[in-house]
């Protein structure tokens, strides 16, 4: 999306081109100002996704030496240019792998350890050293699994002592609206346009006179006095159907 676009199609369509508002600042600045408020809101329904691998010896621990064998790390740096508001973790054999990694104790050591034989007792004991091979190997029969804990806090569970990590993070997107789609860009724009109207409208509804453009300016902060409740009933709309697009807000019972 690009800022000096949306701020001069704004301008354009709340007719805002031909009146002079009593600010001591550009119009522009004012527009871009609530740009900035209206992207971290957006950022809330259509997040920025990103990806980005790190080995996990490289992570930096969050916490005492006493709780780090909760597992409990920060996310990489460079995932965290923006607020991040939840993330994921998946274990790969390398950055850059497409998918994640299934490592099970029939697929990691010997993939014939335990399943190599029909008699009871030499299934039990290869069931036995299949474990071993694998506790030694630093991996478990349980699948690698991770817990978002906010402030760019990670806990991982069950991932190898030695491993790259695939991180995928939700986040707000950069001020600059340059990380909006293009499809998304529509949307966008009802809200920034009521987040505009309601500021407008919210500073200038109180002047008795703003020089020789007031009745210009009245009629416009008429047709501005809507904005707040367009501007939640639009939320409100959002809010009953965002999670329909998101795979980490549905739940099966």
């Amino acid at each position: 999306m690009n800022m000096t676009t949306v701020i001069d199609d704004i301008k354009m369509g709340l007719g805002l081109q031909t009146v002079a508002l009593p600010f001591d600042e550009p119009i522009e600045n004012v527009i871009r100002k609530s740009l900035e408020r209206s992207i971290r809101t957006f950022s809330r329904f259509a997040p920025l996704i990103k990806e980005g691998y790190a080995d996990r010896s490289q992570l930096r621990k969050a916490g005492r030496e006493d709780i780090n064998l909760l597992g409990i790390y920060f996310l990489p740096e460079f995932l965290c240019t923006t607020p991040v508001s939840y993330a994921d973790a998946f274990i790969a054999t390398s950055p850059g792998q497409v998918g994640e990694v299934t490592t099970t104790t029939f697929t990691v050591g010997s993939p014939f350890v335990g399943f190599g034989s029909y008699y009871p007792q030499d299934i039990l004991n290869a069931t036995v050293t299949g474990a071993a091979i694998n506790k030694y190997a630093g991996v478990t029969s349980r699948q690698p699994s991770s817990k978002w804990l906010g402030y760019n806090r990670i806990q991982l569970f069950d991932f190898p002592d030695k491993c790259w990590i695939r991180f995928v993070v939700k986040c707000e997107h950069d001020l600059s609206g340059e990380t909006i789609q293009e499809s998304q860009v529509e949307s966008f724009m009802q809200l920034a346009e009521l987040d505009l109207k309601r500021f407008l409208y919210n500073s200038l509804k109180n002047m008795t006179s703003v020089g020789s453009g007031f009745k210009d300016i009245q009629l416009k902060i008429d047709d501005w006095a809507s904005a707040e409740a367009d501007r939640n009933a639009l939320i409100e709309k959002w809010e009953g159907r965002y999670y329909i697009d998101d795979d980490d807000l549905i739940q099966f019972f």
